[in-house]
Formats: structure tokens, C-alpha cells, sequence
């Protein structure tokens, strides 16, 4: 059997789909294909239960579509899944070459993707978290035995110069603006942290970080190992699977390090921890009267304002 799993998603995205992924692999013994971005890629390709990663670069969108097309049509599928439920991936899906195809509930469609005639899931809680959203449709496919497992690929190796270090893991990136903590309020914490712990600091994000980044540098007075923007895919894996906790926003991260069973004190604000929060671990939730509003932007954002440094450092010595 040949299935081909769209989800072009942003790293949480494909983290939070790999566990559907396992499952097909072992109770339907298929050959999984994968169409992904470009940012998620190296862990699809080294995914053990992914046969082929396909990547789709809207950077270069006219090369980039081109090639997906071919490389799509090359296999006839048994099985299409679309899990991105947009009209792009929806249109992927009609140009693969697949005798079913199979897409969310009309309720849960985004861009009107529900008008492709594709066989539809049974409605289910629009609200529950995304991984068991996903995990829906190994139950249409009659997987009996859903085990919820991720198998990311590099784990049990060590980031080189953190070794086993007891670290606690900063990290103060989030895709979306609205869901960022403040930098004085995660300078506050470094400090709480070194002055009541023995553990290092370490702070991740991306290239975007590394301004933030250097102004909480500027606000402490303890030592901060800084590798924001300076990790590959694979090295952030190292760094995070090795940590004895990971403070993060809602951001990708922070369903890494639920994939590889680390601590996690999750911070959220504007979205809603039952849907899109780590699977498990802390999550310390604020709200204001106008929260969870899932704004990507926010000019006054109350809700993650309201989470104080004392707080988080009260939830991480219980953690540890």
C-alpha cells in the first residue's frame, strides 16, 4: 500500500501528525510519502516511518510546484491524505495520483477546501488537540491500536559543548508575534533560575530571536549559553532532548520537546492550550477577558503579560 501524507504545516504542525504516521506505517505496512515545507523537511526525511519526503518551497513557487507535480504523479497512491486542509493542499491532492483520497469534515475545512470530492472523516470536536484530531483518521482507515508514539529521528545524542549538562532550556521564539513572552519577563526568569537552581541557561530560537535574544543578555546577571539562530533542525533535536526542562512559547519547540518526552512549561496566551498545547506537561495560561482570540498580532498583548516570571519559577522547581 502507497500513502501520500500532505501536510505542509510549520514544525508543531508535522510533529503533532507523526504518531498517524507510525500508525499507518506499522498496522497497514505501507510506503508513506510526504509532502512538506521546506523548514520541516530534514525531520520527515529522516522520519523512520517516512519512505520519501517531498518538499514544497512557496519561495520558489513556479520551480518548486512544477517539480512537486511530477514527483507526485510519479506514484499512483492508494491513499491521499490531506491534513493541511486548505485549498492548496487540497488541489495537491486532486493532482496526485490516488484512488481515494480523504480530507477533515466540512466543519473543520479552512478556504472552502470542503468542495473537493474527497471522502470525509466523521465530525469530531473542532477543539480537541490537533494530534488527536489527526489520530482520527487511523480510526477511519480501521487502525484498531492507536499508539501515540513520535520516534524522532537524532534522539539520545548530545548537543557538542552542552554534553550531559543539567541545563534548563529558554525558548523565547514563537512564529506567531502575539504568543511571545516578553524579553524582561524571560531575563527576570534566568536570573530566578540561576540564583535557585544549579542548573545552565540555555536560550533557543531562530535567526529572528537573535535581537531579542541579545537584550535579555543585556538585562541579566547570570551566564546564558545563547544559540538562537546558530542550531540546525537536527542540533535543536540534540539540544532539547538532553534538557532538564523547556520553558516555551506556543511554538514548535515546544511540541519537540513533548515528542521527546522532556519537561515542559508551556506559556500561552492567545491560543488554546486544549488544541494546539503540548500533549502534556505545564501549561501556564493567564487569560484575559478578550483570550484564547488566536490573533497572530496584538498590540496590547494582556494575556501574555499577565504571566510573571515568579510564577513560571515556582512551576519549574515542582517540575524538577
Amino acid at each position: 500500500m502507497k500513502v501520500l501524507i500532505i501536510k505542509l504545516g510549520a514544525l508543531g504542525d508535522v510533529i503533532n501528525t507523526f504518531p498517524l504516521a507510525i500508525n499507518i506505517k506499522q498496522e497497514l505496512y505501507a510506503q508513506i510519502h510526504w509532502l512538506v515545507a521546506p523548514l520541516s523537511f530534514p525531520i520527515v526525511k529522516e522520519h523512520g516511518s517516512v519512505d520519501r519526503a517531498i518538499v514544497f518551497d512557496r519561495q520558489t513557487l513556479g520551480r518548486s510546484l512544477k517539480n512537486v507535480i511530477k514527483q507526485i504523479r510519479q506514484t499512483e497512491y492508494d491513499i491521499v491524505l490531506d491534513l493541511q486542509r486548505l485549498f492548496k493542499s487540497g488541489l495537491f491532492a486532486m493532482a496526485a495520483r490516488g484512488k481515494r483520497r480523504i480530507g477533515f469534515d466540512k466543519k473543520r475545512c479552512k478556504e472552502m477546501s470542503w468542495l473537493f470530492p474527497f471522502e470525509r472523516i466523521d465530525p469530531c470536536d473542532p477543539d480537541a488537540h490537533m494530534l488527536t484530531q489527526y489520530l482520527e483518521f487511523a480510526k477511519y482507515l480501521d487502525i484498531g491500536h492507536e499508539q501515540i508514539v513520535w520516534n524522532i529521528p537524532w534522539q539520545g545524542q548530545s548537543f557538542p559543548g552542552l554534553g550531559k549538562d543539567n541545563y534548563i532550556v529558554l525558548n523565547i521564539g514563537a512564529t506567531k508575534p502575539a504568543n511571545r513572552w516578553d524579553s524582561h519577563s524571560f531575563a527576570r526568569l534566568a536570573d530566578m533560575i540561576d540564583s535557585k537552581t544549579d542548573c545552565k541557561i540555555v536560550m533557543t530560537g531562530g535567526p529572528e530571536d537573535q535581537e531579542p535574544a541579545q537584550l535579555i543578555k543585556t538585562r541579566v546577571c547570570c551566564k546564558i549559553i545563547d544559540l538562537c539562530g546558530r542550531t540546525s533542525l537536527k542540533e535543536l533535536v540534540q539540544v532539547v532532548d538532553q534538557a532538564q526542562c523547556v520553558i516555551s512559547c506556543d511554538t514548535g519547540p515546544m511540541h519537540l520537546a513533548i515528542a521527546l518526552q522532556t519537561e515542559v512549561i508551556a506559556l500561552f496566551g492567545p491560543s488554546d492550550p486544549g488544541r494546539t498545547g503540548p500533549f502534556r506537561g505545564v501549561v501556564i495560561q493567564n487569560k484575559a477577558l478578550c483570550s484564547p482570540c488566536n490573533q497572530k498580532k496584538c498590540k496590547e498583548p494582556v494575556c501574555m503579560d499577565n504571566i510573571k516570571p515568579e510564577h513560571v519559577m515556582e512551576k519549574l522547581l515542582q517540575v524538577l
